[in-house]
């Protein structure tokens, strides 16, 4: 008897692990045929959609053949080579033929690979000066093939940068229309060590530099806005922002492809500056957390204290055309497989929990719940 007394802790310990792992083995696979197109992979990393292809493979999303979709293959773009500082062995632009396979377009990113971001070879780390491009950009081409998604009932995704340089302006102007859209040329990123040389970029440092005929001597956390090589505003914590300068908030009232995110989510990725018309649905906000100084420094720009993060624009005929004004994509996941069922309802309690900000947070609790919400659209949609 006293032995199996002792079982029983034993059991429920072993229930506790071997439940979740259960679950996850038997959950459903579903098929969703999509098309993500990524042009910035200098290297074996695949940052720009990684996070991306973490989530198909947990939540079951599957090719038509069963398969998981693996972030090394199953896109479109640029292909690196196996050995680092090489340029990529071979690109691939999005087309029509693609796009009529897929439920979901995804366009991840279009920056490119340029040359100077190759020479750190086995560092990988991208370089911070510009130099010239090797592969990158959206063509009109692949805008018109993107826009005929919609024409179709699809669901299209469109991330930050795309819109953005080295993007002409034919081809932005097309993405613009069927987005509902407009890009005000103004980008933005969070920097938590603005002295920083590994780490701000050089030209920032010179675009400021050239517009306020000042050394850049700015120190500690902050947020640097640009408007092409012309404009350069800095927003410093506790001087221009509060402690947390800017964050993700739902439009009021949610709507039910956001329920499962949360409001007050720091953002600390890049991100530009849209404007939204009117045939699109804003469904969340970037929000300025501001001291007088920065509300002085934003009113002189012309620029928002709150402007749109996630846009929705639903055309007569179907279809959904999805903008994120940041880099979404772009995550800091480990890409090794959990293979428990729960794990992202964990993931969600536990960054709330955190006192101090973390920059996994946007992941875990905004942009999984509302990927999720969109590829049971583009399932559903068949």
């Amino acid at each position: 008897m006293k032995s199996l007394r002792w079982s029983w802790p034993i059991l429920l310990v072993a229930l506790v692990f071997l439940v979740p792992f259960a679950c996850y083995a038997m959950r459903p696979s579903r098929v969703i045929e999509l098309c993500v197109l990524d042009k910035t992979v200098p290297y074996r990393n695949w940052y720009e959609h990684g996070s991306f292809f973490w989530i198909l493979r947990h939540v079951g999303v599957v090719k038509a053949d069963g398969s998981s979709y693996a972030p090394e293959s199953d896109y479109l773009g640029a292909y690196p080579p196996s050995i680092p500082g090489d340029p990529p062995e071979r690109t691939r632009d999005l087309t029509s033929a693609d796009v009529a396979r897929a439920r979901l377009v995804y366009l991840a990113d279009t920056y490119g690979v340029y040359r100077e971001d190759l020479k750190s070879k086995d560092r990988m780390a991208a370089a911070l000066e510009r130099s010239p491009r090797l592969y990158g950009g959206l063509t009109l081409q692949e805008a018109r093939a993107a826009t005929e998604a919609l024409d179709a009932g699809k669901t299209l995704v469109v991330e930050f940068n795309t819109l953005g340089s080295p993007t002409d302006d034919a081809a932005r102007t097309t993405l613009e229309t069927a987005l509902g859209v407009r890009w005000t040329r103004w980008i933005g990123r969070y920097f938590s060590r603005l002295e920083d040389v590994s780490e701000v970029p050089q030209w920032m440092r010179n675009d400021y530099e050239r517009e306020w005929g000042k050394p850049w001597r700015f120190s500690g956390p902050g947020y640097v806005l640009m408007q092409d090589d012309v404009h350069c505003e800095v927003l410093r914590v506790g001087f221009e922002v509060d402690n947390i300068g800017l964050t993700i908030e739902r439009e009021r009232p949610v709507d039910g492809h956001l329920e499962g995110a949360a409001d007050g989510v720091p953002y600390p990725y890049w991100f530009d500056v849209v404007v939204d018309e009117a045939e699109a649905r804003r469904m969340a906000s970037f929000a300025w957390h501001l001291k007088d100084a920065g509300r002085e420094r934003l009113r002189a720009r012309g620029l928002p204290e709150r402007f749109p993060a996630v846009t929705r624009r639903t055309p007569q005929h179907g279809g959904a055309a999805w903008y994120f004004a940041g880099d979404f994509a772009d995550n800091p996941v480990d890409q090794r497989p959990v293979p428990f069922a729960g794990y992202l309802g964990f993931r969600y309690l536990v960054e709330g929990l955190k006192l101090a900000p973390s920059e996994t947070a946007f992941f875990w609790r905004f942009y999984v719940p509302m990927i999720e919400s969109i590829l049971n659209d583009a399932g559903s949609s068949r």
